[in-house]
């Protein structure tokens, strides 16, 4: 960079700053130090998701990785190829942790989310272990920059019916709006303006069929009453 820069005959502190940033882009996120239990490709998007500053995500089979405690998410990733083995899954489990400090602070993300009543409905590691995840589901739906929406059983058929999806918009008009797949074995990335508008459109949709954010709340409350008095 330095070489560079003196051909161009650039200023002295105009170097080094230019080489100082230069040295910052080398370094890696912070999600390299995990790097032995995450997907290879799970990365391109963690390197998204601080960027944006909206989220439209709708999640058919599990609690949003966001939205997940620390002992629903090893659970979940207990059952992962990548995280098979209890520390794995557990260390595993704190990037879920490292990724939520984005719903708080001075500039949160705005997560517009509605989840499937099955992923609610399904225990995950326990009595316990979903008591506590409802109650964090409560809780965070109190923020003001997350709407949480649930589609209940009785919407019937839905635009979501193919599988979950993350649509990532941008504060900054000129980076795109991307669609994120995620799969058992890679990931998709779309940006043509035609396929993030049907999934943008499905998000809509989804919104529509959903119960709304009050009632959503209501219906969690409930599962967490199921729960404290099934006594196991």
């Amino acid at each position: 960079m330095r070489a560079l820069l003196g051909v161009l005959d650039a200023l002295s502190d105009e170097v080094e700053t230019l080489v100082s940033l230069a040295s910052e882009d080398r370094q890696p996120g912070w999600w390299r130090q995990y790097a032995e239990v995450l997907p290879p490709w799970f990365e391109g998007y963690l390197s998204l998701e601080p960027e944006a500053a909206r989220l439209l995500t709708y999640e058919s089979e599990v609690v949003p990785g966001l939205l997940q405690t620390e002992q629903y998410a090893a659970e979940i990733l207990r059952h992962s190829s990548y995280t098979q083995l209890p520390d794995e899954a557990a260390r595993a489990a704190e990037v879920r942790r490292a990724r939520q400090v984005r719903l708080l602070g001075p500039d949160p993300i705005h997560l517009d989310v509605v989840i499937n009543e099955g992923a609610l409905r399904r225990v995950v590691g326990g009595r316990d272990v979903m008591c506590a995840q409802l109650t964090r589901l409560i809780e965070v739906a109190e923020l003001p920059n997350v709407a949480l929406r649930v589609l209940p059983f009785a919407a019937g058929a839905h635009p979501g019916v193919d599988g979950s999806f993350t649509v990532l918009e941008f504060s900054d008009a000129s980076n795109p709006r991307i669609v994120y797949l995620d799969r058992m074995t890679d990931s998709e990335y779309l940006d043509g303006l035609r396929d993030v508008a049907a999934y943008r459109h499905a998000h809509e949709r989804l919104r529509a069929s959903a119960l709304s954010v009050s009632d959503s709340r209501e219906m969690i409350s409930g599962l967490l009453r199921e729960h404290e008095m099934s006594g196991g």
